[in-house]
């Protein structure tokens, strides 16, 4: 008989959370079939011109379309196409998730307040179509935690879990303002028959210039080496049409500086590059330096290779940046 009676309890409350977990469910289905759950996206992200960042520590990030190929960054540069591209399909493909469960609800509200990003989207007028203040991740990395502002420049009273369709992530990192990680990174870029003429400057102890140029009939000339094969030929073509797109990794080079000072006044570079577009006078060039090794390294043979194999310094436009190897070595091999 007490067995039964045991059983019996331990049923009904099984029972009993069962049904809990079913309202609670239901709740926050209700809650988000409300709520639509797109009233975050922007349906026609290709008329969107202009997005403005600004996080809790005073730093803004305005990215504005142009008539150009890319987009502007602060007035003053050019902005990375492929950070523009991702704000763009996040705006679009944004969907709520879930409604903050109300134990968490406190304390997501706090941190909103406290360290949340603001996301002005416009779309030609003064007034922004959606503004998001984005906050941190939920626990498992699959949603984030925002709210909307509402069009008074309010904010809106309720926080929702948000994601993107198709990606499991979360999305705050996508919005950031550091200024020289949202500049391009492009160094030369001379799309179709741009490119009319290159120079490599090998500096050091045996200095040697190499120059590629390709005149309106499509005829490459090359000074400074010898073409004794068809395979010469072919190598300098490849080469040269390595130039057409080059980019630098990052603004950020992560010198002191005391080290950015020396390298900018008093390094020597190991390679100067060149390019001219047609009619171009001046050539867009960039000095690139040897990089102290981070760690040790060995060549094939053995040997501690003294420099980093990932990574240079050069000097672009009067500004020091890291180049990665991967990308210039190419330009260089074989000279």
């Amino acid at each position: 008989m007490n067995k039964n009676l045991r059983l019996f309890y331990i049923l009904l409350f099984v029972t009993a959370v069962a049904a809990g977990l079913r309202f609670y469910e239901g709740q926050n289905n209700a809650e988000i079939k409300s709520f639509d759950a797109a009233a975050f996206a922007v349906a026609d992200t290709a008329s969107v011109d202009r997005i403005f960042i600004a996080d809790k520590d005073g730093n803004t990030a305005l990215i504005e379309r142009t008539s150009e190929r890319y987009w502007k960054l602060n007035g003053s540069y050019f902005a990375r196409k492929d950070a523009v591209d991702l704000l763009l399909k996040t705006f679009l493909r944004t969907r709520v998730q879930s409604p903050v469960p109300r134990a968490e609800l406190e304390n997501v509200n706090r941190l909103l307040a406290g360290r949340a990003k603001k996301v002005e989207i416009y779309q030609g007028g003064q007034v922004p179509v959606k503004t998001w203040y984005i906050g941190t991740s939920t626990q498992n990395h699959t949603g984030t935690y925002m709210v909307l502002g509402n069009e008074d420049g309010s904010i809106a009273e309720e926080p929702f879990i948000v994601h993107m369709e198709g990606f499991t992530g979360f999305l705050s990192t996508r919005f950031f303002t550091d200024e020289k990680e949202w500049r391009y990174t492009g160094v030369f870029d001379y799309p179709g028959d741009g490119l009319q003429r290159v120079e490599i400057d090998v500096h050091g102890a045996r200095p040697k210039s190499y120059a590629i140029a390709v005149d309106e009939a499509a005829q490459m000339t090359v000074s400074g080496a010898q073409l004794s094969s068809r395979m010469d030929t072919l190598f300098w073509q490849n080469k040269f049409n390595l130039f057409r797109k080059v980019h630098l990794e990052t603004y950020n080079n992560h010198l002191t500086a005391e080290a950015e000072d020396s390298l900018m006044t008093r390094a020597k570079p190991a390679y100067t590059l060149k390019a001219w577009s047609l009619g171009q006078i001046e050539p867009d060039n960039i000095d690139l330096y040897w990089k102290a090794p981070t760690s040790d390294t060995y060549d094939d043979n053995g040997n501690l290779n003294p420099w980093d194999g990932s990574r240079m310094y050069a000097v672009y436009k009067n500004e020091a940046v890291l180049v990665q190897r991967f990308v210039f070595d190419p330009l260089l091999q074989g000279l």
